[in-house]
Order: structure tokens, then sequence, then C-alpha cells
């Protein structure tokens, strides 16, 4: 047998993290808190989003200068049989 005031907790903890989930983080904080961190995750989500335009446009531009160096070499001859 468990000490019940922990059991208490521990399903306490289980539907917070519940609620968290399904209506995001923060939702047990204060509303001053809540709205300063969802300010935060905002920042940051668009702070990420303009980090990945960015890696996606480089990738273009690689593969882009790939494609025509290869285009630009020309093939190999290849190897004249001795006859």
């Amino acid at each position: 047998m468990g000490n019940p005031a922990s059991e208490k907790r521990k399903k306490t903890e289980k539907r917070r993290k519940r609620y968290e989930d399904r209506l995001g983080p923060g939702v047990y904080l204060p509303k001053e808190q809540r709205l300063q961190l969802n300010t935060e995750l905002e920042k940051l989500a668009v702070v990420e989003k303009e980090r990945l335009e960015k890696v996606k446009k480089e990738r273009e531009e690689r593969r882009a200068k790939k494609a025509a160096d290869k285009k630009a070499k020309p093939a190999p001859a290849p190897a004249a049989e001795a006859k």
C-alpha cells in the first residue's frame, strides 16, 4: 500500500499533464504568467520558423549548385579497348 497523500498527488499531476497536453502549455499558471509564457512561446515559434526557412533556402541553393556543377563537368570518356 502506498501513502494516500502521495497517491492523490500523483493522480492530480497526471490530470494536470493530460490537461496541459490537450489545452496547451501553462494552462495551470495564473493568467498574467500564462499570457507572458504564450508570448514567449510565440516569439520562439517565429524564430524557429525563420531558421527553418533559411535552412531550406540554403539547402536548395546547395542542390542547385551541385546540379549545375554536375552539368558543367563533362562525363569521363570510356576507356578505349585494346584490340
